[in-house]
């Protein structure tokens, strides 16, 4: 896991274009990336996001040959982390590789690591120490404090604040605007309430909610 994965020499593909995926858009662009396409079966060929137009479904890149491009991960959480990690893997499998995408107003501090298709968005500050796995997001205005360890696929909603040295794991949730204290983990699976304060560790695959936070619903991640 490193600072940033550069690859200016390689065709960027956007995959998913709806909502999440025009947000990475922007970025890209705003980074100053040049993106060939977007691959989306629920836009018609010929579309425009943001001026790059829309090429497709996944046939699309059945023909090319995975080395040669970078893939966007452009896909939204509206399904739940535990869809979007699939798509993720999917491809990854075919031989794809994704993108670490970083808004140019988002804050990096020193010492972090970027894992593979991570997306940093605007206004986010991650301070030293953090790192960021494969997959996840940290969504507009989030702040992640020092040495917190962010697993894969996970999703931070915008505004959210954790604080030092926390843990959350694969594939949870962290509402807009919610509040993790220094040294809580959120377990793997689980999800945190918009606005909600999580002042204790939460099990894999709870819901809670609530200032202070309270376990609503306990699920099972088989």
């Amino acid at each position: 896991m490193h600072r940033m994965i550069l690859s200016m020499d390689k065709a960027i593909y956007l995959l998913g274009g709806g909502g999440h995926g025009i947000v990475v858009l922007n970025a890209l662009l705003m980074g100053g990336r040049q993106v060939i396409g977007i691959v989306d079966p629920a836009f018609s060929v010929g579309d425009r996001r943001l001026g790059v137009p829309v090429l497709g479904g996944d046939e699309v890149l059945a023909s090319i040959n995975p080395p040669s491009v970078m893939l966007a991960f452009g896909v939204g959480i509206s399904k739940g982390t535990q869809a979007r990690a699939a798509v993720f893997q999917r491809f990854c499998e075919r031989g794809f590789e994704f993108l670490a995408v970083e808004h140019p107003a988002a804050t990096i501090g020193r010492e972090v690591g970027l894992g593979a298709g991570c997306q940093i968005m605007a206004g986010a500050v991650l301070q030293p120490g953090v790192v960021i796995g494969r997959g996840s997001v940290i969504n507009t205005g989030a702040c992640v404090d020092h040495e917190t360890i962010i697993g894969d696929h996970v999703f931070i909603a915008p505004g959210a604040v954790l604080c030092g040295n926390c843990r959350v794991e694969d594939g949870a949730f962290v509402g807009a605007r919610a509040t993790i204290l220094p040294g809580v983990t959120v377990g793997a699976g689980a999800t945190v309430g918009a606005g909600a304060t999580v002042l204790r560790s939460v099990r894999p695959g709870a819901v809670v909610a609530g200032v202070p936070a309270v376990e609503l619903v306990q699920r099972s991640l088989t």
